[in-house]
């Protein structure tokens, strides 16, 4: 547990990066105690006829400093003899050769997805985060967020995204035939997938107005003949999971990137004008989407929503979700991280959590929410103008008359009151004869006390409180980036949970020397 002379001289000269590499270094026995090591060692045991294991604690030092410092396995191995930092953190000071190889830290990250090991280490650093920031047994105060997270997947167009379905196929077919790919390609009539770039093999004027209408003919012909194919050759049918997975890729492609052409256009299809809300991005990352944080920003790939203390700025629980789905969504896989005990007090969010039902169940159990309701905007009379009472179900126009409400539906004033109206003009638009409709969300009741606590000064200035959270989740990024290093549903949330951990991990280091200094 103590550091030797030497390690105390490396230390000593770390300077900023001392309270995380050398914090590391010293409470190794609080992060790997007799409870976790035994669990570690089991997810690492060695196999009947493979080499010896690496010491399970330093496989769980590693992915830490791996994250701290943003490199990838083969740094990492050159930095354990090259950076004295890394073997101090290490426990290793002084090992030739290193202590692991590349192959050890892949296993580690495979072995810690089967066992859900990334939320037990993010469990033991919030153990460890929280007392050193004064925090101990009460009702947390928690915020919701949810940063985007740029795939690693490649974007890719509609043509280009068949083109590459069909190769993957075309080269399945070949490896379970037999021949070459080439003479499997020449016996089924497909000419595009055999040039490296689809644009190439196409050979057109791009300059042309039909050019991109004559692609997709070619393609969708090619794509046609492909299956047909397929059927006469009978000694496919082992390899035909795989062929099948790849083929089941094609006709959602189809559907979301093209329409029935009236003109009869080539292929008898044409490109659609607009974008699916679940539209494929790339062959190899199958769950990256569309994202949009605002109108004017957009992003490809992944939503990385997060639940953090607002006392103390611990990271409690990271998910990862595609970027077209709903934030609200990505509540119920928080909610057992919220509610657990000892239970939850105050509850800042944002305008998709708050969507939730979670939402209004937890506001029925006296949990405080702070969150800015959904705005009114436009350049007549808001919602907020109208006089709305939510136990009465009715609504009170600027001008006088009353009409009922019923949520999630229209509610229509009455065409003689607003004719008459001396401020027709500022409440509609409509012409004379009809009256100014009223929408109200179906969860007005939940979110009308929200909006009448924002109207306070107090109720402004609680919102300010989600700025600590912002800075949290800026540190975080600042190590992890905005992009995903790896694809997929499973291995991105453990990446996140790994940088959360080192977030974690230097919020106590931080808490801790500035008691140190305050002593």
């Amino acid at each position: 547990m103590a550091l030797t002379s030497e390690e105390q001289h490396i230390a000593a000269r770390t300077r900023k990066t001392r309270t995380f590499l050398v914090w590391l270094r010293e409470p190794r026995h609080a992060i790997l105690d007799a409870d976790l090591q035994p669990l570690r060692a089991h997810s690492s045991r060695q196999e009947p006829g493979g080499q010896e294991a690496v010491e399970a604690g330093l496989l769980a030092r590693a992915p830490l400093l791996q994250a701290s410092g943003h490199v990838g396995d083969r740094d990492a191995v050159a930095l354990t003899v090259m950076d004295q930092r890394w073997p101090l953190g290490l426990d290793g000071l002084g090992a030739e050769p290193p202590p692991c190889s590349q192959g050890p830290l892949c296993n580690v990250r495979r072995r810690r997805i089967a066992h859900d090991l990334d939320t037990t280490l993010l469990d033991r650093t919030v153990a460890l985060a929280e007392p050193t920031g004064g925090c101990g047994a009460r009702q947390r105060r928690a915020v919701l967020d949810a940063p985007p997270l740029v795939g690693a997947g490649r974007v890719e167009d509609p043509l280009h995204l068949l083109g590459q379905a069909l190769r993957q196929a075309v080269g399945l077919a070949a490896q379970a035939l037999g021949p070459s790919t080439v003479a499997r390609r020449e016996a089924a009539g497909l000419t595009l997938v055999g040039h490296h770039s689809l644009t190439a093999a196409l050979a057109l004027d791009g300059g042309e107005p039909s050019a991109r209408a004559q692609a997709l003919g070619l393609v969708l012909e090619e794509v046609a003949r492909w299956p047909h194919w397929l059927k006469q050759h009978h000694t496919l049918a082992v390899q035909a999971p795989p062929i099948q997975a790849v083929l089941e890729t094609i006709p959602p492609m189809i559907t979301q990137e093209t329409a029935p052409d009236p003109a009869g256009g080539p292929g008898g299809r044409r490109s659609t004008t607009h974008v699916a809300p679940d539209r494929r991005l790339a062959i190899e990352e199958k769950a990256m989407r569309h994202g949009r944080k605002s109108r004017a920003t957009t992003f490809n790939g992944f939503q990385e929503p997060c639940a953090v203390d607002l006392e103390s700025t611990v990271t409690r629980e990271v998910v990862v979700r595609p970027a077209h789905e709903p934030e609200q969504e990505a509540v119920e896989l928080l909610a057992e991280t919220l509610e657990h005990a000892p239970g939850l007090l105050p509850l800042a969010s944002d305008l998709g959590s708050m969507a939730s039902p979670r939402s209004a169940q937890w506001a029925e159990q006296g949990v405080s929410l702070l969150a800015r309701p959904w705005p009114h905007v436009g350049p007549l009379f808001t919602k907020q103008a109208f006089l709305v009472d939510c136990a009465a179900m009715q609504g009170t126009c600027p001008g006088g008359p009353t009409v009922p409400l019923v949520p999630g539906k229209e509610a229509q004033c009455p065409a003689a009151a607003c004719d008459g109206c001396p401020l027709r003009a500022q409440g509609t638009t409509a012409t004379r004869g009809q009256g100014r409709s009223l929408h109200i969300r179906e969860d007005a009741p939940f979110q009308q006390p929200r909006r009448t606590k924002m109207q306070t000064q107090r109720g402004r200035a609680s919102l300010r409180q989600r700025t600590a959270v912002a800075h949290t989740i800026a540190h975080q990024l600042a190590h992890q980036g905005r992009r995903a290093r790896s694809k997929g549903l499973r291995k991105n949330p453990c990446d996140g949970r790994r940088h959360a951990a080192v977030s974690n991990l230097q919020i106590a280091a931080h808490d801790e020397e500035e008691h140190r200094l305050a002593s």
